[in-house]
């Protein structure tokens, strides 16, 4: 997994129409370059991050444009990237060797209130918002 996905997710350049390219959709194939994982990977993550009712709510919706709109493939939101690269750092930190998939699936149930869109959104803002003195803090940078 690429250690650096947050980077890579959150620092997208803007697009020639001025929309926040956080709110356009991408493709499978640009999602598993910005996490580097393969197909299989991208399966047994996904699996997991299913169980997580905003996720499965976004990977529906996005499942009825691609039919609606017939695409050969469903996109993928930004928000169910970040789901999937949080998934897969609960899959890092856990030793090889271990059944993976069934643990991860009870942290991630025991925590879904952390891969909310909300909190995506908060993310997304400390990683794009520069960092700025607060006045009259004795904590400033100097010049």
């Amino acid at each position: 997994m690429n250690p650096a996905w947050r980077e890579e997710l959150f620092s997208q350049k803007p697009t020639f129409s001025g929309l926040n390219p956080l709110v356009l959709p991408i493709t499978n194939a640009k999602m598993r370059r910005i996490l580097d994982i393969c197909y299989r990977t991208w399966l047994r993550w996904a699996e997991v991050a299913e169980t997580i009712p905003q996720y499965k709510l976004a990977q529906i919706q996005m499942q009825k444009m691609a039919k609606e709109k017939r695409l050969r493939a469903p996109l993928i939101r930004p928000y169910q990237v970040w789901v999937l690269g949080k998934v897969g750092e609960v899959f890092g930190d856990l030793d090889q060797g271990t059944a993976k998939i069934e643990i991860v699936k009870s942290i991630v149930e025991a925590n879904k209130s952390e891969y909310t869109e909300s909190k995506f959104e908060a993310e997304q803002i400390r990683f794009t918002q520069p960092l700025i003195p607060i006045p009259n803090s004795k904590f400033q940078i100097p010049n």
